[in-house]
This record gives C-alpha cells, structure tokens and sequence, in this order.
C-alpha cells in the first residue's frame, strides 16, 4: 500500500501540531496518468486516523479512481469549531485542503469529503461550511441530527466542549435544519443501515434534502453501526460522489 504518515502537521487553525495519513495512487510516484483528485475521509468517534486504513481497502480504491485519500486525526471533536476547544471545522474545511494542494501534486478539479458516523457529520458540515471548497460530500451512518436529546445524553461532555451547551445545539450545528434552506451545497450522498439506531434521524435528513431541492442520494440497506456496513458502502458512495461531482 502507498501510504504516507504525516505525524507532525502545524495547523494554524488548530494551533498545534496534528497526523494525518495519505493513500496514494499506485502510479503517483512515478508521475504516470492524470493528477490524482483529493478525497478527505474522515473517521468516526471512537477511532482516528489510521481507522479506515486497517478496515478497508483504500489503497485499490486510490487505484482505481486516481484518487489522493487523506485521513486527517480530528479526535472526538465532532469536526466542527468548539465552542470551548480547538477550530477542527476550519482545519478540515479550508486549511487542508489548501495545505495538501500546496505540498502534493493533485487534480485542479475540487475535492471530495465523506466520512463514517462523526465523520458523517462533519463531512456535511464541511459541504455546508464550505459549499465552494467540496465539489461532493457523503455521510455513512452519519450522525446527522445532533439536536437529538439521546445523543445528548449519550455524549455530554463532548456535547458541552463542541456545542457549547448541553441543552441544545447552534443553529449552524442542526444539519437537518440546514438541509431544509435554499443555501448553496454540492452534491450529497448519504446511507444507513435499517438496523442502525441513527436511522430515523438520516432519513429526516435526506426527506429535508429533497425538500429543498438540494442534490442527494439517499440509501439504506441491511446493517448495523458498524464496518461491514461501511466498507460496503464506502464504494458505493465514493462512486457516487465522483459521477456528481464531474456532472
């Protein structure tokens, strides 16, 4: 596998230091074929950045898409600008992808983003954030509806360090109020399992998405929260994602 490991990253944003993994297609070295595009693949709660790389095969999809997959580590920040801790929304949504267009050799056209459950989240929040930087964006499993007081409940400290209270979200946090706006986004694709327990709250995002008239893919399919489901469908959205992007 192509893999290169970034340990020491400053981010001005974040202001410090932070890892992230790059997959590179197999012929990037070599400078053959076309420049790669940027997909930014986010992790979920409970990993980090060397979480896709040990459960799925990124390296035949970097392959087979002529794609640069970069694995930023965003700990259990939720991807967004903490209320009471660091500027992650702002690190993923601008700062890198203008660092890795600087230092690596990548496709003109925009990157892509997507990510699993947390990743999910802020892979959206990222496409919402920064419509003009994200020519497509994709969710599996995503925790979509924060606002939700389960999730609250489940997650309080994190709820209260991200959204700064832990009674109820900012306007900007509630993805599923933001799909229901006329605000400019790229394409969306977003899956679930049917056995998931964030089912409910991605089909009201995707019924807010169709709504609005924003572009979205919504799927689901046998599964639970867990890898089998998202290494199935991590194929299937990236495809997805690339087809939309191009049209």
């Amino acid at each position: 596998m192509s893999i290169q490991s970034w340990n020491s990253v400053q981010s001005a944003e974040l202001e410090m230091a932070t890892s992230l993994a790059l997959v590179t297609p197999g012929e990037y070295l070599p400078r053959q074929g076309p420049d790669p595009r940027l997909l930014i693949l986010l992790h979920g709660l409970t990993g980090n950045h060397t979480q896709w790389l040990v459960r799925a095969d990124l390296q035949e999809m970097a392959d087979r898409h002529n794609l640069v997959i970069a694995l930023p580590d965003g700990q259990r920040s939720f991807w967004l600008n903490q209320v009471h801790g660091l500027r992650w929304g702002a690190w993923v949504g601008a700062e890198l992808p203008a660092l890795l267009a600087r230092r690596l050799r990548l496709s003109p056209d925009r990157p892509l983003i997507g990510g699993l459950s947390m990743g999910g989240y802020g892979a959206l929040r990222a496409a919402f954030d920064y419509p003009r930087t994200f020519a497509g964006a994709f969710s599996l499993s995503g925790t979509l509806d924060v606002t939700e007081p389960a999730f609250r409940g489940r997650h309080p400290d994190l709820y209260q360090i991200g959204f700064g209270s832990a009674e109820a979200a900012r306007p900007e946090d509630d993805l599923v109020a933001r799909a229901a706006g006329s605000a400019e986004l790229p394409p969306v694709f977003a899956s679930c399992g049917t056995g998931d327990r964030l089912l409910d709250q991605n089909r009201r995002f995707a019924e807010a998405m169709g709504r609005s008239g924003h572009r979205v893919e919504y799927r689901e399919g046998p599964g639970e929260h867990n890898f089998a489901f998202w290494t199935h469908w991590l194929p299937v959205a990236t495809e997805w994602t690339l087809a939309a992007a191009s049209d």
